[in-house]
């Protein structure tokens, strides 16, 4: 049986369950995440991993398959050149964000052949706040990024882990042009539910316009600011919304070195059932996609498929 087109799939307001986390699965898989990372700021964290681990990382989509999702994140996060070109792989960006998409692609067609996989992409270095992300670097890595994971067979883009009401503008703007269906994450969610720097959803809502946006989704953040901002966003956004949240991956205390991640690793403080209630709570709220976020494991997703029905 053919895939269902899915825009017609989140027309039809059946929930999708999310994969879960990749890149603290591969460091807990025992991985290098943190290749071109200093004491004060992560590297290229899981993109050098398309170089060093892709047969972990197809591994781990089979485990999310196996576990239930009906939709994966491929390891493109931040494959882009600016990231990648902190490890001295920047010429690579565009081979391994096609690669990224198919291992995931594969890995579905095997195991789960109704399921969809998004091409993931966040902001060459996380956000306007930091040094390097500026009015060229974003357009041009997303376009490119958009065009390699469309090229590995993506069945739409996810552009995720952006704070900003005008990122999430021009973030759309750039990978449109694909014509793929455009999913946006948003991440940090504070506690009164608003974004990052305390723009409301109806801000952007308004700033995006005519653009086409099929899925705004809360990401990266606490499961009760997410608990907080899901009513937010669906009064906000007529289309799908949903949440996978973050827990337990923070920096390091200690200084960086060649025996230690720069990210601290915490599967146990919020554990399958946890997501698993959080989950059933967002769904009654409105969110027709739920999933994970860092730390999160495919024994989490199995917890969230147990409680949201098959499409």
């Amino acid at each position: 049986m053919a895939r269902q087109d899915l825009r017609q799939r989140l027309a039809d307001g059946r929930p999708l369950v999310m994969d879960g986390a990749m890149g603290s699965e591969l460091q807990r898989r025992g991985v290098w995440v943190s290749h071109g990372a200093t004491d004060a700021a992560l590297g290229a964290w899981s993109a050098t991993a398309m170089r060093d681990a892709p047969e972990v990382v197809r591994e781990v989509h089979d485990d999310y398959f196996r576990a239930g999702a009906d939709l994966a994140i491929t390891n493109s996060f931040w494959t882009n050149s600016v990231k990648l070109g902190l490890a001295g792989l920047g010429d690579k960006a565009e081979a391994y964000t096609r690669l990224s998409a198919e291992i995931a692609v594969e890995s579905r067609d095997r195991l789960r052949p109704q399921a969809y996989v998004a091409g993931g992409m966040a902001p060459p270095l996380g956000g306007r706040e930091e040094i390097g992300v500026d009015a060229e670097h974003l357009p041009r890595e997303f376009a490119m990024q958009a065009r390699a994971l469309k090229d590995g067979g993506a069945d739409c883009i996810l552009v995720e882990y952006i704070g900003h009401v005008a990122d999430v503008v021009a973030a759309v703007d750039a990978v449109s042009p694909t014509g793929l269906p455009v999913m946006v994450g948003l991440r940090h969610i504070r506690n009164d539910g608003t974004m990052q720097h305390g723009e409301s959803y109806a801000e952007l809502v308004d700033a995006l316009g005519d653009r086409k946006v099929d899925a705004i989704l809360l990401m990266c953040s606490h499961p009760q600011a997410i608990s907080v901002g899901l009513p937010l966003l669906r009064a906000a956004f007529d289309g799908a919304i949903g949440a996978y949240p973050n827990h337990g991956y923070g920096k390091q205390a200690h200084k960086l070195d060649d025996q230690h991640q720069w990210h601290s690793l915490d599967t146990e403080s919020y554990g399958p059932a946890h997501l698993a209630a959080d989950g059933t709570a967002w769904l009654a709220m409105g969110a027709q996609i739920v999933g994970g976020c860092c730390s999160t494991t495919p024994d989490h997703i199995a917890a969230l498929r147990s409680v949201v029905p098959e499409g």
